[in-house]
């Protein structure tokens, strides 16, 4: 892969250039940062979500083929669910 998917490819930037250690300082707190990224990402999904539905009245059904899942699980992203199961839980 030569570069990021779409949604990332500005981080690219950390790679312009020659090699060199600060890259890898870089490139590692990136890699270290992507839990908090997804955290993040799932909490501003679920916000969308909710304001669509609450404010606009935007169905679970119609918001689903468009994020490419049933309505159930829309709903789940509403509530804050997460289909991983997060650290040190018994799910």
């Amino acid at each position: 892969m030569d570069k990021p998917p779409a949604p990332f490819e500005h981080i690219a930037d950390l790679v312009a250039g020659d090699e060199s250690i600060d890259q890898a300082v870089a490139l590692t707190q990136a890699l270290t940062a992507i839990p908090e990224l997804q955290k993040w990402l799932r909490e501003q999904r679920q916000h969308v979500v909710r304001t669509l539905h609450e404010r606009d009245g935007m169905s679970y059904t119609d918001m689903a083929p468009q994020l490419g899942v049933k309505p159930e699980r829309v709903s789940g992203i509403a509530r804050g669910h997460s289909r991983s199961p997060k650290k040190g839980s018994a799910e």
